[in-house]
C-alpha cells in the first residue's frame, strides 16, 4: 500500500494506481538523481516512485538552501534516500555555489552506483544545473534522461543544450496556465502583511510570463495598479489584465516609479544593466529560482559600505544604492520559501506539481526503453503527453472540489482557461515544445503514456474502474 494514502496526496495516489494497473515499474536497475525543494510533497513523490519499483537506496537528492526543511531531509534519509548537504552561498553567488553542489551530488552518485547493477538514470532537475553537469563518464556508462520543472532550467538549456533528452514539465500548459496563479497567490499571501498592505505604494513586476501575469492579476483584484516591464516585442496582454496593468519602457523607469518590485522573469534582467536610477527605499522581492533575478544588484551593493544581511530574515539592506536605500527580501531568493517550513506552500494544493513530475518521470522512463531498443534518439527537449497532463489536472480538480476551494475566487483563475485545460487539444496547443518541423512528438511514446493514464485505452484500468 503506497504511503501516499497516509499523506492524502490524492493525485499521486491516483497516478500510482493507474501505473500499477498498466504494469508499469521504474525497475530496480534504474536510479533517480534529483534536485528538489526539501518540502513535504517531495517525501510523497519519492515514496510513490519507490512504490513503483525504484529502490530508495538508488535515489540521490540535493536540496536548495532557501527551501530546505531539515525534518524533511531527515525523513528522506531515514527511508534510505541519499540527500547531499547544500552549501550556504555568499550573497549574490547562488548559481556558482549550487553548480559545485550539483557536481558533488554526481560524485556521490558515481561512487555509490559503481558496484550496483544500474542500467539507467532518471534526472529530476530544478534549474538545469544537475542535467548540464552530468559527468561524461556516467553518460557513457548509463542510459540517462531528464525532467526539468522550471522555466529557469529551460532558459539555461537555450544557452547550454542538455547532453540527454529532457521532458519539459516546466513548459506544460498545466504548469504555466494553471500552476502559475497558485504559486503567485502563495507569494501574495506571504507578502500581504509584510510588504503590500501599506497604501498607496506602487507595485512593479519584471516579466509578464505565467507568474508575472498571475501576480499582476491578483494584485489588481486587491485594487492595486501594477506597472510592468517586459522586453518581448510579441507580448500579448488580455483585455481583463489590461484594466489593471500598465507597461513601462525600461527597467530604470520601473525602478524609478515603484516602491516594490517583484522579479518574475526567471532570467537575469539586470545583467550588464546595473547600476540604474531607482526610487530611494525601493524594496525588491523575487518570485524566481535562485538569486539571479537581482544578483547584479546584490553583488554591486556588497562593494558599498553598510551592506547588511539580517541573520533571521535574510533580508539585505543598504543605504548606499545608486539613489539611496535599497532593500532586497530574503537574500533575493524566491519569497515563497521564506518560512523554510515543511510546507512552505500548501501541500495538497500544489500536488498538481507533484503529480505532474511523477507523470513526466514515468514518460521519461518509458522513453529510455525506446532509446535502448533503437526506436528513439536520446536528445532534445520533449513535451509531456497532453493525456498525462489532462489526467493529473482532472484528478487535482477533484481534490479542489472536495476541498471546496473556488479556483476563480481564491486564485483568480480564468474560468475559460480552467475549462480549456480539460481538453487534450488545448493542452497540446499551450504546451512547449510546440509540434513543428523542428519538433515532432514521438506518437508511439505518447500512445504508450495514454495507456497508463487513460481508462478507455487500458483494459486493465477499465476493469478496475468497473469493479
Amino acid at each position: 500500500m503506497p504511503h501516499s494514502q497516509q499523506l492524502s496526496l490524492e493525485v499521486t495516489q491516483a497516478l500510482f494506481e493507474r501505473a500499477k494497473s498498466a504494469f508499469f515499474g521504474f525497475g530496480e536497475d534504474t536510479a533517480l538523481v534529483a534536485v528538489q525543494h526539501m518540502l513535504e510533497q517531495t517525501i510523497d513523490l519519492f515514496e510513490t516512485i519507490a512504490d513503483l519499483g525504484l529502490s530508495r537506496q538508488n535515489m540521490f537528492a540535493l536540496g536548495k538552501v532557501y527551501s530546505n526543511s531539515r525534518p524533511v531531509i531527515e525523513t528522506l534519509r531515514n527511508t534510505g534516500v541519499t540527500v547531499v548537504e547544500t552549501t550556504m552561498p555568499e550573497p549574490g553567488k547562488f548559481d556558482q555555489y549550487f553548480e559545485q553542489d550539483a557536481k558533488k551530488l554526481w560524485q556521490v552518485v558515481a561512487e555509490k552506483l559503481a558496484t550496483r547493477g544500474i542500467k539507467r538514470v532518471l534526472v529530476l532537475d530544478d534549474g538545469g544545473a544537475c542535467i548540464t553537469t552530468a559527468p561524461p563518464e556516467l553518460l557513457r556508462r548509463y542510459s540517462m534522461c531528464g525532467v526539468e520543472q522550471t522555466s529557469l532550467g529551460m532558459f539555461l538549456f537555450e544557452k547550454k543544450p542538455p547532453p540527454v533528452a529532457v521532458f519539459s514539465w516546466a513548459r506544460t500548459a498545466v504548469k504555466l496556465e494553471i500552476g502559475g496563479p497558485i504559486f503567485s497567490h502563495c507569494l501574495i499571501d506571504r507578502l500581504r502583511n509584510e510588504l503590500l498592505d501599506r497604501k498607496p505604494e506602487q507595485l512593479g513586476v519584471i516579466g509578464m510570463g505565467s507568474i508575472g501575469r498571475a501576480m499582476a492579476n491578483l494584485a489588481g483584484r486587491e485594487g492595486k495598479r501594477v506597472l510592468y516591464y517586459d522586453p518581448r516585442q510579441d507580448l500579448e496582454i488580455g483585455p481583463t489584465l489590461r484594466m489593471c496593468v500598465s507597461p513601462v519602457e525600461s527597467l530604470e523607469e520601473l525602478m524609478m516609479r515603484c516602491d516594490y518590485v517583484i522579479g518574475c522573469s526567471g532570467r537575469n534582467p539586470f545583467r550588464n544593466n546595473w547600476p540604474l536610477r531607482h526610487r530611494p527605499g525601493i524594496k525588491l522581492v523575487s518570485a524566481s529560482g535562485g538569486d539571479q533575478e537581482f544578483g547584479p544588484i546584490i553583488n554591486y551593493l556588497k562593494t558599498r559600505p553598510g551592506f547588511h544581511v539580517d541573520s533571521d530574515s535574510w533580508d539585505i539592506s543598504s543605504e548606499l544604492g545608486p539613489c539611496g536605500p535599497i532593500q532586497i527580501a530574503y537574500l533575493g531568493y524566491p519569497y515563497n520559501f521564506v518560512s523554510r517550513a515543511r510546507e512552505a506552500v500548501p501541500t495538497r494544493i500544489v500536488q498538481l506539481e507533484t503529480g505532474g513530475l511523477l507523470a513526466a518521470l514515468i514518460q521519461a522512463r518509458i522513453f529510455l526503453e525506446y532509446c535502448e531498443d533503437g526506436l528513439a534518439r536520446n536528445g532534445g527537449i520533449h513535451r509531456v503527453s497532453p493525456a498525462a497532463q489532462k489526467f493529473v489536472y482532472e484528478e487535482w480538480l477533484k481534490v479542489m472540489h472536495d476541498s471546496k476551494i473556488d479556483l476563480v475566487e481564491v486564485f483568480g483563475h480564468d474560468p475559460a482557461r480552467l475549462r480549456g485545460a480539460q481538453h487534450e487539444g488545448w493542452l497540446a496547443k499551450n504546451s512547449e515544445p510546440h509540434p513543428s518541423t523542428r519538433y515532432v512528438p514521438l506518437r508511439t511514446l505518447e500512445d504508450e503514456m495514454d495507456q497508463v493514464v487513460c481508462l478507455e485505452c487500458n483494459p486493465a484500468n477499465s476493469r478496475q474502474a468497473a469493479g
